[in-house]
C-alpha cells in the first residue's frame, strides 16, 4: 500500500474473537480522505486475511459493511445499517474458516469497488465470529484503485490518462 492509495484503514492486523467493529472507522468528509467519489473511479474495498485461523473447529465469519446514519459533524452517532456484506455464501450466512479466503494467510477475502449509493459521512467494518472458539485475524482498508494481487511490489495506477 503507497501512501496515495491508502485513503482509509478499518483493520490493521485486527483479532476478531467475537462480534467486533473495525478497530478505525473512516470519516469520508476528512481532508485526508477527500477522493472525489466518480471522478477517478470508485474506492476500492480492500480485505485479507493476515493470519490463518487459530482453532481446527468450524469457526465462522460474516463481515457487514456498515454506514452511520447520521451524516452530522464530528464523530460517528452510533446508528449503524448495513450496505452489503462482503464475505457471505447467502445473504445472511456467515463462512465457515476452512473457505481458502479464510484459511490461508494473505487470500483476498474482498477487492472490489465500492457501491456508487455511498453517501453517509462515517464507515466502518462489522465483524461477526459468532462461534468463537479461535480467532481470525484481517486486515482492512480503502483504495482508490484496485490493489495488486502480489501486495509485496508497489504498484502504481491511473484512470486518468497523462499528457
Amino acid at each position: 500500500m503507497g501512501a496515495h492509495s491508502n485513503l482509509g484503514v478499518y483493520s490493521d492486523y485486527q483479532t476478531i474473537s467475537a462480534d467486533a467493529a473495525s478497530t478505525s472507522t473512516v470519516d469520508h468528509s476528512c481532508p485526508v480522505n477527500l477522493n472525489q467519489y466518480g471522478v477517478s473511479g470508485n474506492l476500492w474495498l480492500c480485505i485479507r486475511t493476515a493470519l490463518a485461523p487459530t482453532a481446527a473447529s468450524a469457526d465462522t465469519l460474516s463481515i457487514d459493511f456498515q454506514m452511520d446514519a447520521d451524516d452530522g459533524a464530528g464523530d460517528p452517532a452510533g446508528t449503524w445499517y448495513s450496505l452489503f456484506m462482503p464475505l457471505t455464501l447467502a445473504e445472511g450466512a456467515e463462512v465457515v474458516q476452512d473457505d481458502t479466503r479464510l484459511a490461508t494467510a494473505g487470500a483476498w477475502i474482498w477487492r472490489a469497488p465500492l457501491p456508487m449509493e455511498m453517501i453517509e459521512r462515517h464507515t466502518r467494518l462489522y465483524y461477526e465470529n459468532t462461534t468463537s472458539v479461535g480467532t481470525f485475524t484481517i486486515d482492512a482498508w480503502l483504495n482508490d484503485g484496485p490493489p495488486s494481487s502480489d501486495m509485496d511490489k508497489q504498484v502504481f495506477v491511473s484512470n486518468v490518462s497523462n499528457p
